[in-house]
């Protein structure tokens, strides 16, 4: 992932700010692509979920990246993705508390 000190030395050299950007972009598709590498390709969907999702210049570079690496999977994204992580927590959070209900319940008794 592209350092604080790599964005700095890059504006001292007179980097472009586009350039930066997608530089940036294309270290965080690189560590995201890293595990579809390494599985391989399984064919399938690549669905992108959480605050990124829905950005644009993220997933054209992953599927830069992706195109480079030879996993041949196609990116999509739905205009909630970006709710995933929300959601999956609310879900975790009510499943918390319902269990630490029933042990408080069960002490209590």
């Amino acid at each position: 992932m592209l350092a604080e000190t790599d964005v700095i030395s890059m504006v001292s050299r007179g980097t472009s700010a586009s350039n930066i950007l997608k530089g940036i972009y294309l270290s965080m598709a690189d560590r995201l692509a890293k595990p579809l590498k390494t599985v391989g390709s399984i064919g399938g969907t690549v669905l992108m979920t959480g605050g990124l999702a829905l950005d644009e210049g993220l997933v054209a570079a992953m599927q830069e990246v992706l195109r480079r690496e030879k996993v041949p999977q196609p990116i999509r994204n739905h205009p909630d993705s970006i709710y995933a992580g929300a959601i999956g927590a609310v879900l975790w959070g009510a499943f918390r508390h319902e269990r630490l209900a029933r042990q408080t319940e069960a002490v209590s008794a």
